[in-house]
């Protein structure tokens, strides 16, 4: 039997106990539970899509889920997103075989430039090339079906058998759409090649929405870190870029960050670019990714996103005796 919706589900199944409400700064402003928000397709954009709401409900109820089926009902605006990310119109891309292959999405060559390289050097010392691609979720978020043709064929090339994500959204969405590639995150990585190095200040943990409820990826950087990492930032929702919702609510962004900076905590690690990036660029003090801190690079998110995605892709690429411009 098909999958029965979520927002049908919802519909049926809502107690209407307000604990989304509650903890959700998008359904707090128009007033909402996720039943309500099931008859409020106007406001598809509006959420973050961060599942904040599901972490707190006690029937398992999804927003993220409710606000892609209202946005893939009544796609508005997705056609950019599709054009510019199908096809990713920043890609560097080569064609040296590599089993193993480092993907680096779109996001970390653009907040994290020095911690980007750092990877690309330390993968081609092992004869493993790069790939600066979109993983095709921002697609799926806009409401729009993901051509996968494009890594489809990209993977199939090049021979690839392994995926090393940096990005936690690369990895998770890969990861289900992949069953026959292994894909990896960068801290596994690391371990694989018996990389050692280990962070000794006071860790804030701040997790990626797409790790809210699957930590596999943290469970591979508790080696690196401290035995106690504080989760100081668990009931702060989305960094802001979830879903695309910064543009209709960049009021709710901005509260957010005020939020995290009057928690005076004394640093905030993640391992979202994306969210690193966000945070900074929200005036967040002491914003660190785990990868940079670990790989010795110790880099602030960058603010000249543009400026450093457009390096990368005349990036050339050194695999062995190979030198082949992406």
């Amino acid at each position: 039997m098909p999958e029965r919706s979520m927002c049908v589900q919802t519909r049926e199944t809502c107690i209407e106990c307000s604990a989304c409400t509650r903890a959700c700064s998008f359904l707090t402003k128009y007033d909402l539970n996720l039943k309500d928000f099931t008859h409020r397709p106007d406001l598809r954009y509006s959420c973050f899509m961060c599942d904040r709401c599901k972490a707190v409900c006690p029937v398992d109820l999804s927003g993220n889920r409710i606000a892609y089926e209202l946005r893939a009902a009544r796609p508005q605006d997705a056609w950019f997103t599709s054009f510019w990310k199908t096809s990713y119109k920043l890609r560097n891309n080569s064609p040296v075989q590599s089993k193993t292959l480092l993907f680096l999405g779109c996001n970390y060559p653009g907040y994290l430039p020095k911690t980007s390289a750092r990877m690309i050097e330390l993968c081609e010392s092992y004869g493993i090339d790069f790939s600066i691609d979109c993983c095709k979720k921002p697609v799926h978020d806009s409401g729009c079906t993901p051509n996968m043709h494009p890594l489809d064929a990209l993977f199939a090339r090049k021979g690839v058998k392994r995926v090393i994500c940096c990005c936690p959204n690369c990895f998770h969405f890969l990861r289900s759409r992949y069953p026959a590639l292994q894909i990896m995150d960068p801290y596994e990585f690391l371990t694989e090649i018996g990389f050692t190095s280990t962070i000794h200040e006071e860790v804030h943990v701040y997790f990626p929405c797409s790790e809210r409820f699957d930590r596999t990826i943290y469970e591979h950087i508790k080696p690196f870190a401290p035995k106690r990492c504080e989760q100081t930032f668990r009931a702060i929702e989305c960094c802001g870029a979830g879903g695309g919702a910064y543009k209709r609510e960049p009021e709710l962004v901005r509260a957010t960050h005020a939020r995290v900076n009057s928690m005076n905590a004394a640093n905030m690690y993640t391992y979202c670019s994306t969210c690193a990036g966000m945070f900074h660029a929200g005036g967040v003090k002491r914003v660190k990714n785990f990868l940079s801190e670990i790989l010795g690079v110790h880099e602030v998110p960058s603010t000249h996103y543009a400026r450093n995605v457009s390096a990368f892709k005349l990036r050339k690429h050194r695999v062995g005796d190979c030198c082949v411009q992406g």
